[in-house]
């Protein structure tokens, strides 16, 4: 076991790291989502906010700092604070630091199912019912649903379309950069709609790809977790995705379930549709394997 103290100015996860084989189990808790969650979030919470989010008590949050190498709560605080202030690190030297607080593969899974559940959490508790009927008009109204992402948030785009499809809308994917996404655009008629992922980077792609929309009359969705609003304003309807706190799930994971809401409710409104085409893709799958 090390027993030197760490040096001052160690990150939080340096110090959680330094001091794991010390922690009880409930002070593991509290340290494991120190680590995980947003420092915006922590230097917001008061001891009995972390000890819900944790199952703990106060004096255990409080304990927990004190164990860490921290005068108390306000000084662990303060020290974030400081950290941002200085720029932070990016997200893969967060991966790495949690990576190495992490004794098993077990500490490891828990952080990244912690960061889940608060991303989606505050996923949650941020949804704009009225903003979800308007997307939702607009994609029942459409003759065919434009679905587009780069990157990771390529799989948004195709998962809604592919679940859109099934559910009797008429959809595609697209994912595509550069010149060729200018061929893509010239099918998109006034019959479309877009749904659009795009977190958190305003490519010139987007830029062309929702000036174009606006042109041809296309109403237009926008799934972001951050944007310019110079974006925003150009589009019909935003939906805010939610950013991982520990940079340790996936980009799409919000989007995806944004997908699923849109995709469920797309179904209640069309119910004929829906039963049509997934007794049409029950036959084909049973014509493909027979004894399935």
């Amino acid at each position: 076991m090390n027993t030197t103290e760490p040096p001052s100015g160690h990150s939080l996860a340096s110090r959680v790291n330094h001091e794991w084989s010390r922690l009880t189990r409930t002070e593991r808790k509290v340290a494991r989502y120190l680590v995980a969650a947003a420092p915006q979030d922590v230097m917001l919470a008061a001891a009995g906010d972390i000890a819900r989010r944790t199952g703990t008590s106060d004096a255990t949050v409080v304990r927990t700092a004190r164990r860490l190498g921290y005068a108390g709560l306000p000084d662990l605080k303060n020290s974030l604070g400081a950290h941002l202030g200085a720029g932070g690190a990016p997200q893969i030297s967060t991966r790495l630091e949690i990576s190495q607080a992490s004794k098993d593969l077990a500490d490891a899974s828990s952080a990244v199912v912690d960061d889940a559940r608060e991303r989606i959490r505050r996923f949650g508790a941020g949804l704009d019912v009225a903003r979800l009927t308007e997307a939702l008009r607009l994609i029942v109204s459409a003759g065919e649903v434009f679905c587009y992402g780069w990157g990771s948030n390529e799989l948004s785009a195709r998962y809604l379309a592919l679940k859109l499809n099934r559910a009797g809308k008429r959809s595609r994917a697209c994912g595509t950069t550069g010149f060729t996404l200018a061929d893509e655009l010239l099918t998109l008629t006034p019959q479309h709609a877009a749904v659009v992922f795009a977190p958190g980077r305003a490519l010139p792609d987007l830029r062309l790809l929702i000036a174009h929309a606006k042109a041809m009359g296309i109403g237009v969705v926008l799934v972001t977790e951050r944007l310019d609003q110079e974006i925003v304003d150009m589009v019909d309807v935003v939906l805010s995705d939610e950013s991982s706190p520990g940079g340790l799930t996936a980009e799409p994971l919000c989007a995806m379930l944004l997908a699923d809401m849109l995709v469920l409710a797309a179904m209640s409104v069309g119910k004929e549709p829906a039963v049509d085409t997934y007794a049409l893709l029950t036959r084909l799958r049973q014509e493909i394997v027979p004894d399935a």
